[in-house]
């Protein structure tokens, strides 16, 4: 009985698996190219972090203090700070850092947004 050799074997199908292999390192070496490398990405989270807490305590001294929002609104961290809304405002390193939260309108709609500034990083648009 003589058998159909025309499809695959291991060697075919090793060889095969070791190009998509390649093929996927190099995806994945562009790709955290193009959004930053890993490290930095955990290193901006603590940023972002930040700004996260400067937004959240702006909206509760906004809702505290019944402060009528109706044009671009800034409060300061100090404020912030001295409300005891916040606590510090430092990075990983344990740097202080300055910030402010910015209260916009759009579309009757309040957007907080919170930026800082520390030594090895500064928010878009501060």
């Amino acid at each position: 009985m003589k058998l159909n050799n025309k499809g695959w074997g291991t060697l075919e199908m090793v060889l095969i698996s070791l190009a998509l292999l390649v093929m996927l390192i190099v995806s994945i070496y562009f790709i955290s190219r193009l959004y930053g490398s890993f490290d930095n990405s955990k290193r901006n989270k603590v940023y972002m972090d930040l700004e996260t807490k400067l937004a959240e305590a702006a909206r509760i001294y906004v809702r505290i203090n019944n402060i009528d929002v109706t044009s671009n609104y800034r409060i300061s961290y100090e404020t912030l700070k001295e409300a005891n809304l916040i606590r510090e405002l430092k990075d990983s390193s344990g740097n202080d850092c300055e910030g402010y939260a910015l209260i916009s309108i759009l579309s009757n709609k309040k957007y907080y947004n919170g930026y800082v500034s520390c030594n090895n990083y500064t928010s878009k648009n501060y």
